[in-house]
């Protein structure tokens, strides 16, 4: 005779057994940035998203979001702090409301090369700054490269101070921005990016600031003559989680989530250099330009031109980390 009660007891062990061996549901991580597919900054995303759902055995899923079709840069920030985003790429600019510590990025001529950048960034300094965020609801993850800004014009070649005199540019409305140029002897003109193309064509103004990459892509070879590689300031990007999705994590999970994103960084930099050597080559060479760098001769009288902005800057309060971060260039 068949024992019903046993029967039942092999069903339910089976079934439970069933239930624990299934994998548990992967999580679906939402990342936003401002990068178009095809760029290195979209190259950097399917990095991390390939990197994290290796390293996490298939835990986490990511979906990548790019130019923008989560919404603009607060909008998204907005979305990290409630909870409905997991995680975002954006400028370290739009972060300095929520962690004075990112004006230290900003100042002119901070960084002379890549290999400062990273030590600055990459190592204990950046890690200060990122834990700025503290309070935010945003936790900072590390520092993505978006290369050095540069200078283009229509009128001349710009290899000294002089030279400027007398210039408009187009610049981002932002105090450092405007006072720099201001301070350099030119003429800066606040202006909405998708304005200035037709800015440059009509002679609105004679010329603007981006990294080479962005004067390629844009096409403004085609309404410019000039570019000096001046490195005048430096362009990062913050990886950022959600503070409320990383405290649901546990600590395997956020350690999971880390080491994809210092790979990403990693990664980043080495495609993003790449990409930017490319770009000079084509600007030289298709787009016509002429392009130099700032003779060393003529830095420090620019850098002392430049200095009452970065005066201006630094804080008593931020003074300490930019004391530390000088010690680390120096």
């Amino acid at each position: 005779m068949i024992d019903r009660h046993f029967v039942r007891r092999c069903i339910l062990a089976a079934a439970t057994a069933v239930v624990l061996a299934a994998p548990a549901q992967a999580r679906d991580i939402k990342i936003g940035h401002f990068g178009s597919p095809g760029t290195p900054f979209n190259e950097g995303v399917e990095f991390f998203k390939s990197k994290l759902e290796e390293v996490s055995g298939g835990e986490f899923t990511v979906s990548n979001f790019p130019s923008g079709q989560l919404g603009n840069e607060a909008q998204q920030i907005g979305a990290l702090q409630g909870g409905l985003q997991e995680m975002l790429i954006t400028s370290s600019t739009n972060l300095i409301k929520y962690n004075q510590r990112f004006q230290l990025i900003d100042l002119p001529f901070a960084f002379a090369n890549d290999e400062a950048t990273d030590k600055v960034l990459l190592g204990d300094v950046g890690k200060k700054m990122l834990d700025g965020l503290e309070g935010s609801r945003m936790v900072g993850l590390t520092f993505i490269d978006n290369g050095f800004r540069d200078l283009s014009n229509s009128k001349h070649p710009i290899a000294k101070l002089s030279d400027f005199d007398g210039l408009s540019f187009r610049v981002i409305g932002s105090p450092v921005f405007i006072n720099l140029f201001r301070e350099l002897g030119s003429n800066p003109v606040p202006m909405p990016f998708p304005e200035v193309y037709t800015a440059l064509e009509t002679g609105t103004v004679d010329g603007q600031d981006n990294p080479m990459l962005t004067v390629r892509d844009q096409k403004f070879y085609e309404v410019q003559k000039y570019l000096t590689h001046s490195k005048h300031a430096y362009s990062a990007l913050v990886m950022l989680i959600s503070e409320p999705f990383w405290n649901s994590l546990s600590d395997e999970q956020k350690g999971f989530i880390q080491e994809a994103a210092d790979a990403t960084a990693l990664e980043n930099r080495k495609v993003m250099r790449a990409a930017v050597s490319e770009a000079r080559t084509f600007l030289e060479t298709e787009g016509g330009m002429e392009v130099i760098d700032f003779p060393e001769e003529s830095m420090p009288e620019i850098k002392k031109a430049a200095q009452p902005v970065t005066d201006q800057l630094v804080s008593d309060e931020l003074r300490p980390l930019y004391e530390e971060m000088q010690s680390v260039l120096n």
